[in-house]
């Protein structure tokens, strides 16, 4: 499999990234791909519930509000 390398451009990152993902995905059983996924959004889940900023302190701080 294709090692990622990063680019001078962060648009190129993240089109490698993609192809690099569709690309495992395809030459990897479900089983494999979709625990490491779940793995990934139970820990993006946990720290959201255990973050301290309510919902539009986050938006302020991102810019959007």
């Amino acid at each position: 499999m294709k090692k990622l390398t990063p680019s001078k451009d962060r648009k190129q990152d993240r089109l490698n990234f993609v192809e690099y993902w569709a690309n495992y995905v395809r030459t990897h059983p479900d089983k494999e791909w979709s625990r490491q996924q779940n793995i990934l959004i139970n820990s993006m889940m946990k720290n959201a519930k255990n973050s301290k900023l309510t919902p539009k302190q986050y938006l302020k701080i991102k810019g959007e509000l």
